[in-house]
């Protein structure tokens, strides 16, 4: 799908908006979301080599957390390195997303 590929396109600006696409159609599809591995996808984000790309995949797994009782955002030792790595790269707005 469309969206498969943006998460996943070279262009970092692509993949941060399409994290943001991805919560959106949480609220629209949860169903969708899951059946086309998008979450999973998502968590992935979490390891991108920019910053954006992270925070925007953040906010994205913590809205979706707010709106199901499921452990969509469960964070490990290994993602807090690299969610606390990309803190030294993000805008302000950035560093608060991944707070």
């Amino acid at each position: 799908t469309s969206l498969s590929e943006g998460l996943k396109d070279s262009d970092p600006y692509v993949r941060k908006t399409a994290a943001v696409c991805v919560a959106k159609l949480y609220d629209i599809s949860p169903d969708a979301v899951e059946e086309h591995g998008f979450l999973k996808t998502l968590r992935s984000l979490i390891s991108d080599h920019n910053a954006m790309v992270v925070a925007n995949a953040v906010a994205a797994l913590a809205e979706i957390a707010e709106s199901t009782s499921k452990d969509v955002f469960k964070i490990t030792p290994d993602m807090l390195n690299k969610l606390l790595a990309a803190m030294n790269e993000c805008t302000e707005w950035g560093q608060v997303s991944i707070l």
